[in-house]
């Protein structure tokens, strides 16, 4: 009998054995690629692909990220009832150096004011001023006498000095009253006035820290002036002035 067909007595044949596998980590993903694709394995190789994905998830970066600040709104629309808006108190400059363009502009923001006010159920009221003691009121409203009093207004041209101080004088008396105590004011001007006096800006000053009152500027001019810096809690600077007939002159070069 040849060596190749010897079997020992009482011994079965021995079948071959393959090397052994390392151990297999489902947990980490390592498979033996054989037996990954043995049938009947789906689920495992789902849940490997589930461990993966876990892996991934938990291995993201991040950056510009402060985790010591608190977080805070960097944007965002905010609208509010119109019964939470506070009157308009509008302070309309008629110099004689707004005549032109400006006053155009002028007459078209005090319309403006008033539809505005009439759709948002806001009280506003107008103060028109120039030279000292110059100043025109006008409560803005859309009954038929208020609308003949801004009709005769609208007509009427610009001319006189300009004294800021009046105006802002009866703003703040008006803002006295309970019903115009959550207004703002805005003043429409070219910037050319003279400094308020240091007694009003100290009011306006205390009315801003204890009523919330705001003033803001529309400059119908190509620069911001020192007096309206200072006077104003904001200034806009008026610059469509390709809508205005003859406001060429006032463009932004």
């Amino acid at each position: 009998v040849s060596s190749s067909t010897a079997v020992a007595a009482g011994s079965e044949p021995q079948k071959p054995q393959s090397p052994p596998h390392p151990a297999v980590s489902v947990s980490s993903g390592e498979f033996d690629v054989e037996e990954y694709l043995l049938p009947g394995a789906h689920a495992a190789r789902l849940l490997h692909r589930v461990r993966r994905a876990e892996r991934m998830l938990l291995s993201y970066d991040r950056t510009g990220w402060l985790d010591d600040q608190p977080a805070r709104v960097t944007g965002r629309l905010e609208i509010r009832p119109a019964a939470e808006l506070g009157p308009i108190i509008l302070c309309l400059d008629t110099s004689g150096s707004m005549r032109g363009a400006r006053e155009t502009v002028a007459k078209a923001l005090a319309l403006e004011c008033l539809r505005g006010a009439h759709k948002q159920r806001r009280a506003c009221y107008l103060y028109a001023f120039s030279g000292p003691s110059e100043v025109q009121e006008l409560e803005l409203s859309v009954d038929a006498p208020s609308l003949d009093r801004l009709l005769t207004f609208l007509s009427c041209s610009f001319s006189g000095g300009t004294d800021v101080d009046a105006p802002l004088k009866l703003s703040l008396e008006r803002l006295a009253k309970a019903e115009w105590s959550q207004a703002d004011i805005l003043m429409v001007t070219d910037g050319e006035i003279p400094a308020p006096d240091e007694d009003i800006l100290q009011a306006i000053s205390r009315a801003h820290s204890e009523m919330g009152l705001e003033v803001h500027g529309l400059l119908v001019a190509n620069q911001v002036t020192e007096p309206m810096r200072r006077l104003c809690t904001d200034v806009h600077v008026f610059k469509s002035w390709k809508a205005v007939p003859g406001g060429s002159e006032f463009a932004f070069a």
